[in-house]
């Protein structure tokens, strides 16, 4: 067992009253932290609420990166000291929930195991239907304190869903499957990533016969022609810190990668290399590199390039065809798809290409199309088998797969930020 000293600044009995508080904390060889999350309970004059109560959210969020070993824990358990003790948990979270017709209000809070002392609290007022996010919101507040770093939690994934009817739709839910909802219906749609927020997608629709790039709103459902042109447009991706798209067209007669602003203007070229196509174009974090794919070489490889489509680097040179690269959220690794012995799995390797990486090569089936969680601790991705497809995440730490979706028809997912 190894210790770990963490000097921790939390919010003490309100969000008023802060006080610096050093508490030891055991974590495994790995790094994982023991944390106990105990059965919330109903105030005495709280109206049942269901199955789907907060302290159940927390504990899978809290689960899921492999940051954390979650042991849910009753209320009596608290009372059991050689309980907690064989647990090996340092801290856990309490808390209790109070619902009257559509409102419902939570406190939850975190405590030393030893002194039972609270370490963080926060009480939150909603509408009962966003017993989720507010749940998510307060897992984020816990990784954050522990951990230093924004959790995953709040953020949302995009995919495709097929329909029996031949169409292809755009939904979104949230980090771990729920909360799913559909954005775009009937045709065809894919491709999608996210915009400006965590509130507009771009993705790629044949509304007109032809793939063009568009982009829609999630609360108004306003919908933007983003680029359209006589030829074929696809694999919109945006920079909050260029401010631009990247996207693949042949409105120049051969597959390139452009640049346009936000705005739809200062239309920039960056990949010329005709009969050659280039395209599933990705930002770096810091907006100064681009990972795309091109065929230059006669195979689909992965390569980078700066902001103006200079300073081209190779980054694969083993098998015969890869796809869809997308940063970590650091920088300084690139995954993607990879096809290995016929097989399409998910890879990551250093932006420098020198430290390749197979993550799923003991999975069923063949993966596709990664994209990195906000955090960096995992990454989603497409697995097919036995004609199903759904979306999986892979956990960095200890290569657990983890199912997010069921329904045997969903692809080509991307994350959001937080």
């Amino acid at each position: 067992m190894k210790k770990t000293l963490l000097a921790l600044a939390f919010s003490v009995f309100s969000a008023y009253s802060q006080s610096l508080v050093t508490l030891e904390i055991s974590a495994d060889a790995s790094g994982t932290i023991p944390i106990g999350v105990v059965m919330f309970q109903p105030t005495q004059d709280s109206e049942p609420f269901g199955d789907a109560e907060p302290w159940r959210i927390i504990a899978v969020d809290l689960d899921f990166t492999g940051d954390f070993s979650v042991k849910k824990l009753n209320p009596d358990d608290l009372k059991d000291a050689r309980k907690l003790a064989e647990e090996q948990v340092s801290m856990y979270v309490a808390g209790d929930y109070h619902v009257k017709g559509d409102t419902m209000i939570l406190n939850a809070h975190l405590y030393d195991s030893g002194t039972h002392k609270q370490l963080y609290s926060k009480t939150y007022s909603f509408h009962k239907n966003e017993h989720r996010n507010i749940a998510h919101a307060f897992s984020g507040e816990i990784h954050k304190a522990l951990l230093g770093l924004d959790g995953p939690y709040e953020s949302k994934i995009a995919y495709v869903e097929r329909s029996s009817d031949g169409s292809k739709n755009i939904s979104v839910c949230d980090y771990d499957g729920q909360n799913k909802r559909r954005v775009t219906r009937g045709g065809i749609s894919v491709m999608p990533s996210f915009f400006t927020d965590k509130q507009t997608i771009l993705y790629v629709a044949y509304d007109n016969g032809k793939p063009d790039i568009y982009s829609i709103n999630l609360q108004s459902g306003a919908k933007k022609t983003i680029m359209a042109t006589r030829k074929v447009e696809s694999s919109p991706n945006y920079s909050d810190i260029t401010g631009r798209i990247l996207y693949a067209s042949s409105k120049g007669g051969n597959m390139e990668v452009y640049s346009i602003d936000k705005s739809i203007e200062n239309d920039q070229r960056l990949t010329v290399n005709p009969p050659a196509i280039s395209t599933a174009p990705n930002w770096s974090p810091n907006g100064h590199r681009i990972a795309f794919v091109s065929d230059r070489v006669g195979s689909p490889q992965i390569y980078t390039m700066d902001r103006t489509g200079g300073d081209v680097q190779r980054l694969t040179f083993g098998g015969t065809w890869h796809d869809s690269p997308s940063f970590s959220p650091d920088g300084s690794k690139i995954a993607y798809t990879a096809q290995r012995n016929g097989r399409n799995m998910i890879a990551i390797n250093s932006v420098e290409g020198e430290d390749e990486e197979l993550l799923t090569v003991e999975v069923i089936g063949t993966q596709e199309y990664p994209s990195w969680s906000p955090d960096g601790s995992y990454i989603i991705f497409t697995h097919k088998h036995d004609g199903r497809s759904d979306i999986a995440a892979i956990r960095l730490k200890d290569k657990r797969v983890i199912k997010i979706t069921n329904s045997g028809v969903a692809e080509q997912s991307k994350c959001s930020g937080i």
